[in-house]
């Protein structure tokens, strides 16, 4: 069953951003989604939209990224898609890995929006992605580690990036 299920579909361009911060702020505000879950939202859907842009279209703006939203019972789900040819998700780099090279690049927005959902899902071509919050598991402990997590990652990049 779904409660509702609204769709925002831009061009894509850094520059239309701005409207998918609104669009999200817009669902979270009719929730009243907490300003722990709120960040964690935006955070993974601009970095999905910005993989999106960048890496699927190839910042082409004759391609669009459609932001779908639906919303079920006790979850929030949010899908980015783009008009690219996909990647393989299932051999991607973890950027928390020893070996892990700076140079590439790959890897850390999926690190990033898997560490901040409830779960994450990608089709089979490579091209959507399913970020999924579980309003039902909101609670100041997930959020909190959440934050820890990512603050860890991001202190040890800043520590790498020190030694380059």
């Amino acid at each position: 069953m779904i409660f509702e299920e609204m769709k925002l579909r831009i061009p894509s361009s850094p520059e239309n951003v701005y409207l998918v911060e609104r669009f999200i702020e817009e669902i979270c505000d009719r929730y009243n989604i907490s300003n722990n879950y709120f960040g964690n939202i935006t955070i993974a859907v601009l970095e999905a939209v910005d993989n999106a842009i960048v890496h699927g279209n190839k910042n082409n703006p004759i391609k669009e990224i459609e932001i779908l939203f639906k919303a079920k019972p006790g979850n929030l789900i949010f899908t980015v898609r783009d008009d690219g040819q996909g990647f393989d998700y299932h051999n991607v780099i973890d950027p928390t890995d020893i070996s892990y090279s700076e140079e590439n690049n790959i890897g850390r927005g999926i690190f990033i929006i898997k560490s901040l959902a409830d779960n994450v899902v990608f089709n089979e071509k490579g091209n959507e992605v399913e970020i999924t919050y579980s309003i039902k598991g909101i609670s100041k402990d997930l959020a909190s580690q959440r934050k820890k997590r990512l603050e860890e990652y991001s202190k040890e990049t800043r520590k790498r990036e020190k030694k380059a």
